[in-house]
């Protein structure tokens, strides 16, 4: 059982939905708490596998942090092979996606998809294309086009880190950490 304090803020996408966007420094912030939590989830040996804004819950009213929430697929281990039931394909990493690996890396992935929705303001990954076709194209390397209010570092950071094809390639958590922390 995991417990976490009352978060009334709601989730971070309903709050990147909302009609006052918040502004790049906040969205940065919430960037930065998302990879100090998933950062802990690493050293802890766990596995989240459902990294998404939809996911992550603002306490608040007035000091909003973001908390790493719904640990309903995760799993307590460096590296699992499963079978694929109903899970958020758009999310997924190619490896997950083609031998149903998951591991940190395949969170480090979901990351970058997370940093995508920040910046898009809520946007779903891959909108115009079915879980099949965002499937088959994920697996092709055919990455998604990054929203132009994403700073060029973070973009940089997920494009070419976060996104590599091989996962032993993508950095840690704590490497995450140490980047993003360094743009605020």
């Amino acid at each position: 059982m995991i417990m976490i304090e009352l978060c009334p803020g709601g989730s971070l996408l309903d709050a990147l939905r909302k009609p006052n966007k918040p502004k790049a420094a906040q969205k940065l912030t919430w960037l930065t708490e998302a990879a100090d939590g998933l950062q802990y989830l690493e050293r802890m040996n766990c596995v989240h596998r459902d990294i998404a804004a939809r996911n992550c819950l603002l306490s608040g009213p007035k000091n909003i942090t973001l908390k790493i929430s719904d640990f309903g697929l995760a799993e307590e281990r460096s590296k699992l092979n499963e079978a694929m039931g109903r899970v958020p394909i758009k999310w997924l990493a190619p490896e997950t996606l083609e031998r149903r690996v998951y591991s940190p890396k395949t969170d480090v992935w979901s990351f970058g998809v997370l940093a995508w929705e920040i910046y898009s303001d809520g946007g779903e990954p891959y909108s115009s294309y079915s879980n099949v076709d965002a499937r088959q194209t994920i697996i092709k390397g055919r990455l998604m086009e990054m929203p132009k209010s994403m700073p060029a570092e973070v973009a940089n950071l997920v494009t070419k880190q976060c996104w590599k094809k091989e996962s032993n390639e993508r950095p840690t958590f704590e490497a995450i950490f140490a980047i993003v922390k360094k743009l605020k």
